[in-house]
């Protein structure tokens, strides 16, 4: 990850509790969004897992991606 990396935002980055908005709806339960690349990736909901067992399937946004600070 680049240094100055200010337009992707994690749950874990440090930053706060933030909303995303993509195409001015909010998602929920956003793990990875990148302002500049307009990509917004989510879990679904209710929550489903792979035939495996193994991980989480996620839903990929693609838009006008902004992050609203609480």
């Amino acid at each position: 990850m680049a240094k100055n990396a200010d337009h992707i935002h994690t749950p874990g980055d440090g930053r706060g509790i933030r909303k995303v908005m993509v195409n001015g709806k909010e998602v929920e339960k956003c793990f990875y969004a990148d302002t500049k690349r307009g990509i917004a990736d989510c879990y679904r909901a209710p929550f489903k897992v792979d035939k495996w067992r193994k991980r989480l399937l996620s839903k990929r946004y693609r838009g006008k991606v902004e992050v609203v600070y609480v």
